[in-house]
């Protein structure tokens, strides 16, 4: 399993595409915006011939959500995300306006994720697990056999998402840290919504919000 990390939009979102030696690939929290960024990451996708199979988000929140329509109707692909988190696409346009960004509010949920949905692409596949707190629908994905993981903005190297948000709870997400995402293996290697990838086992030491010793 191969990993591309680009960065997109002025919150510099990670988006990730996932991929095996099949080509096919999952499109992992798409931020591109301009046109520049859209052109950028079709040409490199061609560059690398991959084959971009479904759309899978961690969470809904404008930034992360910005290049899903024009990706769906590019490769007619699905979208997958839970559920929970419909009132953010519902409401899209008046959460981004803040950024003067003008966004889709017609981003359907083709495949409503649930815990333990698996997301397929080639001959592998990554797993949901849910992750609330940063947002209701949040969730991590994660697989298994090459220990990684991606917990959106949930979880970041050194630091914890935002709970100060619409439907947001700080409650929730140190639960969903404590006791599901830093419960896996200290081999897991983790990629954040944003920022540098890190470690179930550098974060459980080290981050000062949630170490566990």
């Amino acid at each position: 399993m191969k990993v591309e990390i680009y960065r997109f939009n002025l919150f510099e979102v990670n988006t990730y595409v996932v991929y095996d030696d099949t080509k096919e690939c999952v499109i992992i929290d798409p931020g591109c915006y301009s046109e520049n960024e859209r052109d950028f990451f079709v040409k490199s996708l061609q560059e690398k011939e991959l084959q971009p199979v479904i759309i899978v988000n961690t969470h809904c929140h404008s930034d992360h959500i910005l290049g899903v329509n024009f990706l769906k109707e590019k490769y007619n692909i699905p979208f997958a995300a839970r559920l929970e988190d419909n009132f953010l696409l519902e409401n899209a346009q008046k959460f981004a306006e803040r950024w003067h960004w003008k966004i889709d509010s017609d981003i359907k949920i083709d495949v409503p994720c649930q815990e333990g949905t698996i997301i397929k692409f080639g001959n592998t596949y990554l797993k949901c697990t849910h992750t609330p707190g940063h947002t209701p629908g949040g969730q991590t994905l994660y697989a298994e056999d090459a220990k990684i993981m991606f917990t959106g903005d949930t979880l970041f190297k050194g630091t914890i998402g935002r709970t100060d948000l619409e439907g947001a709870s700080y409650e929730d997400e140190m639960v969903s840290i404590r006791n599901i995402i830093l419960r896996f293996d200290s081999l897991y290697e983790i990629f954040p919504g944003h920022g540098e990838p890190t470690s179930v086992g550098i974060e459980t030491t080290e981050n000062p919000f949630v170490k566990i010793v």
